[in-house]
């Protein structure tokens, strides 16, 4: 017998039909509706203004906060929200920025904008992110959405669950984020109209050849209800365009100077030295600098033909070109020193403990060294300037359909169809330039005459400086050109119905029981270009190839010629601000450079066998889900107080598979040809598929006890799970055999896996909430705690027996004479679940007050105070230079983390706040050379400001200024002496106009 599995299709059909059918009862039955409904008005209406609760409204940025309170106050979960007035205020760029003002929310700062967030110490991966209801899709690989991606003004509310319940979409581990558009049917108005338009300015951007001085911000709106208000139309569009600029020093991580070297003793190389040292391989001093450009989108439209009938759709569109130019000097290969051969020497050093910290570096001191480009040329430090294009490209698109049919007195049927969709492209195109003796020979020689005094300052700015200039066109030549794009693309589909039947008794006021299925699909694409030798050779000047004849000598194979600059190719420029001391480098136009040195060849980044990565790296992960639901919505009294909640299970069913290459062995390949026409040249991958399924039980308990009219204590459990990234399930496992001198040792590599399991947490929150009288605030205290399971974690095993582990080898190599050679057990680095994990739990408190109670003009006055402290005894094997392999804590979890917001409202004709935002040091991932390196990032407080005052009812005037005090993002790696990334992003202000009709 087959089994019957409706298709997102078949079932959108399916809620077409109901739609129509419902369109079609309404027309039949329009007479006799109009004809009772007069009667019946009065009656409904009195019956709800019984059942609803006090509600006190209040206007301004005041009106938002209070609007916001009575959102949690009458909400059946833990949740914080803010409001209409509260989001559309500057300076938030994004809501992002709103968000967190929350308690326990958090932000990271990506350019200085805040774009994934997190809550409760867990990291943007276990946040669930909605939009109407509808999940919503990451322009990235992971689970977390990128929220700078919607614009603030667009947006009407923003809740934080914290707590969750069996009707809610599964998946935030953290907690789950909804964004609600607005509705036009809700307004008091027939008609609003919105017009903003404002400027912004950085004082860090102006001086950036790649930003402009003012970027600017426009905002559209326009809700209009029709038809004797039972049609709503709500259209909204923002522009955002903003300079943006990063000044950073970025310090490669430290690492052991025995490490991969040839020296067991450092002692052996400097007399006096201790026997070990860790040392920093380099560092970069360059300026990010460009624009961001978004442009969104919003639809909204809602038909209520009946009382008893609703229908609504809206359409969200955001697209965001971020262009970022990386232009700076890089340094590379001061671990050098550690090499007995290196032509590389130390002098001056500086030391604290076993960390070298400072020092004179030499290049080639007595001038015995071969320079590139000649064969057996020593390149012991680097130093190049950087053009490089880290530009994104990314936009998301969502659409859904609703419609609600009240079936009866007691039953209501909600069907929606929903889709999700974001790309990415992040271009990742690199431009060097190197110094040689004279760029006008006829064979450019490297410039080996080089001497850096180079002094770390812990997390304070170094100094640096060189012997050398490297503004000077007599020396500075274009060496390399490659690329390494990051093609994302991410969508999901989903068809929900869901059916709520009230019931009369004294303990429970309805039930409510649906299902949910959607299909989740990611891919990534990847593919490498470069122009010159075969390897990143050519960025420091190695532009000839050789082979080697019969006795041993050189030959030259090929010659790929650097590019010479002008004045008028190239513009002398240095980093401003606080890293004004720094050495200046030549900015160049790379489009330009390109077309005048390699003019006709094609710079596309293809899929490469000799460059195996970019074709096992493509991966289509795809996740099939069918959710089911019970709750019942209690409604009751115990002791004579109100006692409300509800009580619920989610089943959950879910088939993830990926579909990409897999590594079977020499001579198992399926002969899969790269984007060139060639096949591997061991035939040992094949294209196949691999996953799992599993089924998960989530039950859940919501109960508030309203101790009197202002006090309610609140107890919330749930089991909650949040699944991994839909890059980290991608198929991977590429075997590598090393030939040492010590042996033979077949590792493997396996850092993705479609058959990771989901995160797990059983959690209670338990908490407090005192409302002051009149609507003046509040006052929460909560306490919660969540005991996790199945954690991911990285894992490297040594001496790994690969066969008695069940793991099928490939075919192992085989000598000259065709003989298999042996090989040990080596490494085995993969990606796992945890079953073990512990608890992450905290304490939160929220003080909102409003002093309307103060005479005369003190009574604008309030106030918003928000604390949480999250303590874990979860730990995460460390990879942070020093401490590898150790125990740290999880990954984004700051213990302390505050929010405050002092602000004035004068008879709702003007209006200031200050608002600032803190969160204690954490560990995350600092990006350098282009990978990510762990590292520890220091506290930081980020204070903004705003203004506003209506010249008229409709027209509003809004100063403001973000990032007020320029905080740094300063990194570390474990010590304090261990420099990792000073950046600065520069005060940002804002300026404009806000008009309502």
């Amino acid at each position: 017998m087959n089994n019957f599995k409706p298709s997102i299709l078949t079932l959108s059909l399916l809620a077409a039909g109901l739609s129509f059918g419902g369109i079609a009862f309404a027309a039949e039955d329009a007479t006799e509706q109009n004809a009772t409904s007069s009667a019946t008005q009065g009656s409904v209406e009195n019956s709800a203004q019984e059942q609803q609760p006090e509600v006190i409204q209040v206007r301004g940025f005041r009106g938002s906060v209070i609007k916001s309170l009575n959102t949690k106050r009458y909400s059946d979960t833990v949740v914080d929200a803010i409001s209409a007035d509260d989001i559309g205020g500057l300076p938030d760029v994004s809501i992002a920025d709103s968000l967190t003002r929350l308690p326990g929310v958090t932000s990271v700062r990506i350019d200085g904008q805040s774009s994934e967030l997190n809550i409760r110490g867990l990291s943007g991966g276990f946040v669930f992110s909605t939009l109407n209801g509808r999940e919503q899709v990451s322009s990235a690989g992971g689970r977390s959405v990128q929220f700078d991606q919607f614009p603030s003004e667009l947006i009407e509310q923003a809740q934080v669950y914290k707590s969750q319940k069996a009707s809610l979409i599964e998946g935030g581990v953290a907690g789950s984020i909804e964004l609600k558009t607005a509705s036009a049917l809700d307004n008091e108005e027939d008609s609003v109209f919105r017009f903003s338009s404002h400027g912004n300015w950085n004082e860090a951007a102006a001086d950036n050849e790649d930003s402009d001085s003012i970027g600017h911000r426009i905002t559209l709106s326009y809700q209009k209800k029709l038809f004797d208000d039972t049609f709503g139309v709500s259209a909204g569009y923002a522009r955002m365009f903003q300079p943006t600029v990063s000044s950073r020093f970025v310090n490669y991580k430290f690492e052991d100077s025995r490490e991969d070297k040839n020296v067991e003793d450092f002692s052996t190389i400097y007399d006096g030295a201790p026997e070990k040292i860790f040392v920093s391989n380099g560092f970069e001093i360059n300026e990010r600098g460009g624009e961001d450009t978004r442009d969104a989108f919003v639809l909204g439209l809602n038909w209520e033909p009946r009382d008893d009938l609703r229908f609504s759709g809206d359409v969200f569109y955001s697209d965001f070109d971020s262009q970022k130019w990386d232009r700076g000097l890089r340094v590379s290969g001061l671990a050098n020193i550690t090499d007995p051969g290196a032509s590389l020497q130390l002098t001056n050093p500086t030391l604290v403990g076993n960390v070298l910290t400072g020092g004179t570096f030499t290049r080639d001191p007595d001038g015995t060294a071969v320079a590139p480009p000649f064969a057996n040329s020593q390149r012991s430090m680097n130093v190049q300037t950087q053009a490089d294009d880290n530009s994104t490209v990314s936009s998301v698109f969502s659409w859904g359909l609703k419609g609600e049919w009240d079936v009866n007195d007691r039953l209501t049927m909600t069907v929606d169809v929903a889709h999700s969709e974001a790309e990415e492209n992040y271009k990742d195109r690199v431009l060097r330039l190197a110094m040689f003796e004279d760029s006008s020979a006829a064979t450019p020689v490297i410039e080996d005459d080089i001497v850096l005094n180079y002094q770390l300052n812990g997390v304070d700015l170094p100094s640096v400086s060189f012997n050398q200039d490297f503004t000077d066109l007599n020396k500075m030549m274009v060496t390399s050109t490659e690329s390494y794009p990051h093609i994302e693309d991410n969508s999901s589909d989903a068809f929900r119905a869901d059916f709520k039947y009230e019931l009369d008794n004294d303990y429970v006021s309805s039930v409510e029981f649906g299902v949910r299925i959607s299909k989740r699909e990611f891919e990534l694409q990847r593919g490498r270009f470069l122009y010159g030798t075969d390897d990143f050779n050519m960025r420091n000047g190695q532009y000839i190839s050789y082979s080697v004849d019969d006795e041993g000598n050189p030959i030259e194979t090929a010659r790929f010629a650097p590019f010479a600059l002008n004045a008028d190719l190239a513009t002398v420029t240095a980093i401003g601000g606080d890293l004004s001391s720094m050495p200046g480098f030549l900015a160049v136009n790379n489009d330009v450079i390109l077309d005048a040195w390699i003019p006709g060849v094609d710079r596309t980044a293809i899929r490469r066998w000799d460059h195996s990565w970019t074709m096992s790296q493509n991966n289509v992960v795809e996740e099939d889900v069918q959710a089911y639901y019970f709750q019942a919505n209690l409604d009751m009294e115990v002791g004579g107080l109100p006692f409300t909640g509800n009580i619920g299970m989610r089943v959950v069913e879910t088939d993830q598979k990926s579909t990409g290459l897999l590594n079977v062995g020499e001579g198992n390949g399926d002969g899969t040809l790269d984007d060139r026409g060639v096949a591997a040249i061991k035939n040992d991958w094949m294209l196949g598929t691999e996953g799992v399924k599993y089924t998960d039980y989530l039950p859940s308990l919501n109960l508030n006890f309203s101790l009197s009219d202002t006090d309610q204590l609140r107890f919330a459990y749930a089991k909650v799970m949040s699944r991994p990234d839909m890059d980290k399930m991608a198929s991977s496992g590429n075997f590598r055999f090393d030939q040492k001198d010590d042996g033979n040792f077949i590792n493997l590599d396996s850092n993705t896996s479609p058959f990771l399991r989901p995160f797990y947490a059983n959690q209670v929150d338990i908490s407090y909430e005192h409302y002051l009288a009149d609507g003046e605030g509040a006052f929460v205290f909560a306490i919660w705690n969540k005991d996790i399971k199945n954690f991911i974690e990285d894992s490297v095993e040594n001496n790994f027996d690969f066969v008695a582990a069940g793991i099928e080898l490939p075919t192992l190599p085989t000598d000259a004479d065709g003989n298999e050679v042996i090989f040990k057990n080596g490494t085995y680095s993969h990606i796992n679940n945890n079953p073990d994990a512990g608890y992450i739990r905290g304490v939160e408190l929220a003080y909102t007050q409003t002093f309307a109670f103060l005479p005369g003009a003190w009574s604008g006055l309030g106030v918003n105070l928000n604390f949480s402290y999250t303590e874990s005894e979860i730990t995460e094997l460390s990879n942070v230079p020093g401490e590898k392999g150790k125990e740290a804590p999880l990954k984004g979890l700051s213990p302390r983390v505050y929010s405050a917001t002092l602000f004035y409202d004068y008879e709702e004709t003007f209006s200031t706040r200050i608002s600032a935002r803190h969160r204690a040091s954490y560990r995350s991932e600092q990006v350098a050379i282009g990978n990510s390196e762990e590292a520890y990032f220091e506290d930081e407080t980020i204070l903004s400001a705003q203004v506003s005052y209506n010249f008229t009812e409709n027209l509003q005037g809004v100063l403001s200024v973000d990032n007020l005090t320029d905080e740094a993002n300063v990194s570390f790696f474990g010590d304090r002496n261990q420099t990792g990334t000073i950046q600065y992003f520069g005060r940002t202000v804002y300026f404009g106009i806000n008009y309502k009709l």
